[in-house]
């Protein structure tokens, strides 16, 4: 996903509509708690992690109570993220196409919820998200800076990253996402004359410190 941030080229001709994972429903838990070698990354959680959409396969080979146990397991580390049950992996062309994930826009439309972290929620201590909501602006100038050197020093461990921010003197709402390093952002739509100006962003990753990032972001307030 780096390279359609990273590369002008690519970005000029092509657009990453979303991440498509497709799980084993009968395996996946078995892969999500494979033990690795120190400094070998579990795949299957990752994958987990940065996907979209899920396309959970090979549901006829497991029970009912099996597909909930798998599913809880994915919202686990993915809490937002849609899943299709499906065999052979059939599924509806509109679940996997026309997503629009990494489209700003289309991050500024959706609901609340993608931006919101239920810290009550049962979560992989692998991977977890972090949100962070917050009423005020930032200071541009801060901001940079501490984006910058999060992704610079976390951006390894940090999957995703998606925000809509109160920018001090921008009358529109700054809308941005990150994948690892690779960071995009611009002013979106405009602020309503009477709308409570707030800044809202997760993290998705592993290693996340809650209090570090809460704070560093918060230093960020203008």
């Amino acid at each position: 996903a780096q390279t359609f941030f990273a590369d002008d080229y690519v970005q000029q001709k092509l657009a990453l509509d979303g991440i498509l994972t497709v799980a084993d429903a009968k395996h996946l838990i078995d892969h999500l708690d494979e033990e690795k070698p120190e400094g070998v990354e579990n795949e299957a959680v990752e994958q987990v992690a940065f996907a979209d959409r899920i396309l959970l396969n090979k549901c006829d080979l497991v029970s009912e109570a099996e597909l909930a146990e798998v599913e809880r397991r994915i919202k686990m580390i993915n809490e937002t993220v849609q899943i299709q049950r499906c065999q052979y992996s059939q599924v509806d062309m509109s679940f996997i196409l026309g997503i629009e994930a990494f489209s700003l826009d289309k991050i500024l439309e959706m609901d609340d919820g993608f931006l919101e972290d239920n810290q009550e929620h049962q979560h992989d201590d692998r991977v977890t998200s972090v949100g962070i909501h917050v009423k005020g602006e930032v200071d541009q100038g801060k901001l940079n800076d501490w984006i910058g050197w999060l992704l610079k020093e976390k951006g390894v461990d940090i999957f995703r990253t998606k925000g809509v921010l109160a920018v001090k003197d921008m009358p529109q709402k700054f809308v941005f996402q990150a994948v690892h390093m690779a960071f995009s952002g611009a002013p979106q739509k405009a602020w309503g004359a009477n709308e409570e100006r707030l800044c809202k962003l997760t993290f998705i990753g592993k290693n996340l410190n809650r209090e570090e990032l809460e704070t560093g972001f918060r230093k960020c307030l203008a």
